[in-house]
């Protein structure tokens, strides 16, 4: 197939691990916690399963349970102690600092292995954690030529909305009133004004993506099928 013509960047973030996830560090902690927790256990559970498989062959036992039951109680317990084992061997085991790539390996691959040089980048001006920015200024640096100032096609666009509104689900009937509330009007009314805000936003992100997409796509010479019409039917003369 062709190659990739033109890429859209929404709500970039290139933010560190520690900077995206605030108790990233507290999370790494737990689970640090619950591995040296479930290890110190493992010999005891492992010693455990060892019993379990020798009396998993008495008869009695058998005869008490039936096979199915025997052999679900200590499937169980064979599960458990690996478990367990599998725990002990995490427990040195890393713990995540940092996304991969890192963000400044990130920006090193586009300016190294990126290769897409018509780019629209939307920034959304309730966006407390965008970095639209930055990024826009390395991708005027790989692909400006230096010389002659052009090159490529870069397109900055600032419309309303948050960093999770490329997320926003349909909540067309919330806020046309197609869906009721009952007896929570107060609620629904409020509701309904944050979701008619929220879906005019998702339609002001439709408009400009489709727009630059239709650009590109005439500049690439894909012209839009025009519908051809149907003769009208005519009664008899």
């Amino acid at each position: 197939g062709r190659p990739r013509v033109a890429n859209v960047h929404m709500a970039f973030n290139n933010f560190g691990a520690k900077q995206s996830i605030p108790v990233l560090s507290e999370l790494g902690n737990l689970q640090k916690s619950f591995y040296k927790g479930v290890a110190e256990v493992a010999p005891v559970l492992d010693g455990v399963n060892n019993f379990a498989k020798e009396i998993q062959k008495s008869a009695e036992l058998k005869s008490m349970l039936g096979n199915a039951g025997v052999e679900k109680a200590f499937d169980f317990i064979d599960k458990l102690s690996n478990t367990a084992k599998q725990a002990a061997n995490n427990v040195q085991g890393d713990v995540l600092e940092e996304f991969v790539p890192s963000p400044d390996d990130t920006f090193k691959l586009l300016d190294l292995d990126y290769v897409t040089s018509r780019n629209l980048v939307v920034k959304f001006t309730e966006d407390t954690i965008d970095q639209s920015i930055p990024l826009c200024e390395a991708l005027r640096k790989k692909f400006t030529d230096k010389v002659t100032g052009i090159g490529g096609r870069l397109e900055l666009k600032r419309l309303p909305g948050s960093h999770v509104t490329p997320n926003t689900p349909d909540l067309a009937d919330l806020a046309t009133g197609r869906s009721s509330m009952e007896g929570l009007e107060a609620i629904e009314e409020q509701s309904r004004a944050k979701a008619k805000e929220a879906m005019q936003q998702v339609e002001g992100v439709a408009a400009v993506v489709g727009s630059f997409i239709r650009e590109e796509a005439l500049a690439e010479g894909y012209a839009p099928r025009s519908r051809k019409r149907m003769p009208e039917a005519t009664g008899p003369a």
